[in-house]
């Protein structure tokens, strides 16, 4: 049997070859007019250059290409390259997602988000971005090996939602919001807990976008998502399951697909205050953030100024804190 475990696949696709879809945390593509959009594909091989760029070793591969440690010629300056893979490159609309990610960082330009510096295209005419380089591990990797403190979260929560509510003052919904789309880096940042950065805008929207593609990842997709029309608290919801499996270790809900779309439509998953100790003005919150109508949850700008609020009253403290440092002990 395939391993999903690192796949983006589609529930139609894996029903014909026998699978049973549990994973929650894949990003799926589905687009009802044109069928399918197929991630687990080779991404092709690596090139020895990329523009100016010097390519050097494969970073992460997805669904659509891989990302590479690239070296300037010149300069030397090191960077992140995000390269579609050749099955792709005659697909316009997922070309066109690619592009799109450039301007989304240029439009927003919040620092925390990931900087794109270029969206540029090889001979052949396949197209690649250009992007910073982040020292530090992805949040899905450190909530692996644990818990994470309520101030951690609060003050992780806080600077995601920041970022986020600079995209959608843009007019932009980010759509895949979850702890794989956050990189904590190895500085500090609000109240001394690591400093973050929202990744991945491959599936972001302009707002108002009226489209027939429902896109996102199961597990943290809000019900209007799940029937195509995203909008900007979608992502509230999405940052809300996002909070409640930081603190918990389990996300709000889990099983296949289509038990993940049922749950998120239909029921309300216990406080988070009922598997652990949680402040009682965090457990509220992210229950608000929950809410199934739209119109009951806070806005971003919100979410972020009263986890603002909770991170300076739970500090690290006068420790030397490190990444470490934000999983229970």
């Amino acid at each position: 049997m395939a391993n999903l475990a690192n796949q983006s696949v589609n529930p139609g696709v894996a029903a014909k070859a026998g699978l049973t879809l549990v994973r929650s945390h894949t990003t799926l593509r589905l687009d009802l007019v044109n069928g399918p959009v197929l991630a687990n594909q080779p991404i092709g091989v690596m090139p020895p250059m990329l523009g100016a760029y010097r390519v050097l070793s494969l970073l992460a591969r997805g669904g659509m290409g891989g990302v590479y440690l690239g070296e300037h010629e010149t300069t030397k300056q090191r960077v992140a390259l995000k390269l579609l893979a050749p099955r792709w490159v005659e697909h316009e609309p997922i070309v066109q997602r690619l592009l799109e990610e450039f301007e989304v960082s240029r439009r927003v330009g919040h620092a925390g988000l990931l900087q794109i510096l270029a969206a540029e295209r090889t001979a052949d005419g396949t197209p690649y971005l250009v992007m910073e380089l982040l020292d530090g591990e992805n949040l899905g990797d450190l909530l692996d090996r644990g818990a994470i403190e309520p101030g951690a979260v609060a003050a992780i929560g806080a600077q995601i939602a920041d970022a986020v509510a600079a995209m959608h003052e843009a007019g932009i919904v980010h759509c895949d919001l979850k702890p794989e789309n956050v990189m904590l880096l190895y500085k500090d940042g609000l109240a001394g807990w690591p400093r973050t950065k929202v990744l991945d805008f491959g599936v972001a929207r302009m707002a108002p976008d009226v489209t027939t593609e429902i896109a996102g990842t199961p597990g943290y997709m809000a019900p209007e998502q799940w029937r195509g029309t995203a909008e900007a608290r979608s992502d509230v919801y999405a940052l809300g399951c996002t909070l409640y499996q930081l603190l918990t270790g389990a996300a709000p809900f889990e099983g296949s697909i289509p038990s993940l779309m049922q749950s998120h439509c239909d029921r309300l998953p216990a406080p988070p205050s009922s598997r652990r100790a949680v402040p009682e003005m965090l457990d509220r919150m992210i229950m608000r953030m929950l809410a199934k109508d739209a119109r009951m949850r806070p806005r971003m700008a919100e979410v972020a100024r009263m986890l603002a609020d909770l991170a300076y009253a739970m500090p690290p403290g006068a420790r030397n804190d490190s990444i470490r440092l934000a999983i229970s002990q």
